[in-house]
């Protein structure tokens, strides 16, 4: 098992609760603290684990590679197991070897996090066993990684998991019973040569899919949609003549329900969509139409993902630390019709600096840029005729903006970036953002 992370870890354990010996490795010291939590949690299953590892192993000793999604594809050791030939196991490809449960996966560029929390919400609405799992992090909702739970869970529960494309990229028999991709657009091109490569890593999902299995399949992003036949059965979000239809009035279901945009309490038109796709994936599993429309009706949505903070003297405050590419910015922004004051910035995982161009509609008064690439997106916003203010940090940018924030409009962080160049994950950006409106709120008093 190479990488320790919380991906990692998860599937060290899946491994050993099937019985399989494991030699779990990482590269990190083991004086980090991130690897002394992991000695203590493997420590006690019994699990071989080293640290400090230089790459070598002994592939006449191993059944298969197992990698975190993180791992670079040209690792040495990847490279080793398949010259030995060498089984090389991602965490979707664990999981679905262990476990009894049937998976749901959910994949795509934006939005996955939101059908996955949805899905599994209006299943267990419907009194369906299901779990929270894979990729999915900081939602808020006790989830965790697909490995601490596939070994375990019971053959009628399901396992409800958000897939990254970095999780696709090491499977072979891997199935899910039900699964979809919500949407792709150029992101991780830093791993990937093409955005035909990394769009063809995301239909992996449906390539051992049978007769028996159900797709969920969007008419909206065609790119979503394999050239070649899927080889299960299909359901379609789309027009009216489609399983489920989107409109600015709401989502209808055929034969089924009609849950209208008043009723949503997520906001925007993409979460419409959202809604369909959800709505489809939960009743392949199973669920009833009357579980969906209270699901729907009574989901509050998820941390960092268009998370309302507070409302202050008048002003809105938005966390979207999530958003971490020029079309989720531009969703979250267009969700919302009151005047914005922008928070973006951070590391660009745009192909071009261009792409952020258009992007922002009418309704931004102003944006405040922070991090690395704060002045390229200033140069790409201006072009447009945004006003912007570029910043250090975004404890900076937060203060700029508030003070000019005017009552009845919102503050939103919605960076469009990753977060690596100034906080260690979107997670912790996204509680910076709440410390601030803390503070704020505190001094209000």
């Amino acid at each position: 098992m190479v990488g320790l992370g919380r991906a990692g870890i998860g599937m060290a354990v899946a491994l050993k609760r099937s019985g399989a010996f494991v030699h779990a490795v990482d590269e990190k010291s083991g004086d980090a603290p991130e690897m002394i939590q992991a000695g203590d949690r493997l420590g006690a299953l019994d699990i071989l684990m080293q640290t400090d590892w230089t790459g070598s192993l002994d592939f006449d000793l191993l059944d298969a590679l197992a990698v975190s999604p993180g791992v670079p594809r040209d690792h040495p050791a990847i490279r080793g197991a398949l010259a030995s030939g060498k089984a090389v196991w991602g965490e979707m490809e664990v999981a679905y070897r262990v476990t009894r449960s049937p998976i749901v996966a959910i994949t795509g560029t934006n939005g996955k996090s939101t059908v996955t929390a949805l899905t599994w919400h209006i299943l267990r609405v419907a009194n369906k066993g299901a779990h929270l799992c894979g990729n999915i992090a900081g939602a808020g909702l006790g989830e965790r990684a697909i490995g601490e739970v596939a070994a375990s869970s019971a053959q009628d529960e399901f396992l409800i998991a958000e897939v990254s494309s970095f999780q696709l990229e090491w499977v072979d028999e891997f199935r899910p019973s039900v699964a979809t991709i919500t949407n792709i657009t150029p992101d991780h091109l830093d791993r990937y040569a093409t955005f035909e490569e990394y769009a063809q890593t995301k239909h992996r999902v449906f390539a051992q899919m049978r007769e028996n299995d159900v797709a969920v399949l969007s008419r909206l992003h065609p790119e979503t949609i394999p050239d070649s036949k899927v080889k299960c059965r299909t359901l379609y979000v789309g027009g009216s003549a489609d399983d489920a239809s989107v409109s600015d009035s709401g989502v209808a279901f055929a034969g089924g329900a009609m849950i209208e945009a008043k009723d949503v309490p997520l906001m925007g038109k993409h979460n419409l969509e959202n809604v369909a796709v959800a709505g489809l994936l939960a009743r392949a599993s199973g669920a009833p139409w009357a579980a969906v429309e209270e699901g729907v009706r009574t989901f509050r949505g998820l941390a960092n993902r268009m998370e309302i903070v507070a409302d202050v003297d008048g002003v809105r405050y938005i966390n979207n630390s999530m958003c971490t590419n020029p079309d989720a910015l531009r969703a979250s922004v267009s969700a919302i019709s009151n005047g914005v004051r922008l928070l973006a910035g951070g590391i660009s995982k745009a192909p071009r600096a261009s792409d952020f161009r258009g992007v922002l509609p009418a309704n931004v008064k102003a944006a405040y840029l922070f991090g690395r690439d704060g002045d390229a997106l200033a140069e790409q916003f201006r072009s447009d005729g945004i006003e912007c203010y570029v910043f250090e940090t975004m404890d900076t940018a937060f203060d700029a903006a508030r003070h000019d924030a005017q009552r009845g409009e919102v503050v939103l962080l919605s960076p469009g970036c990753a977060s690596f160049d100034q906080f260690s994950s979107f997670e912790e950006r996204g509680e910076r953002f709440r410390a601030c409106v803390l503070t704020l709120m505190e001094a209000a008093r």
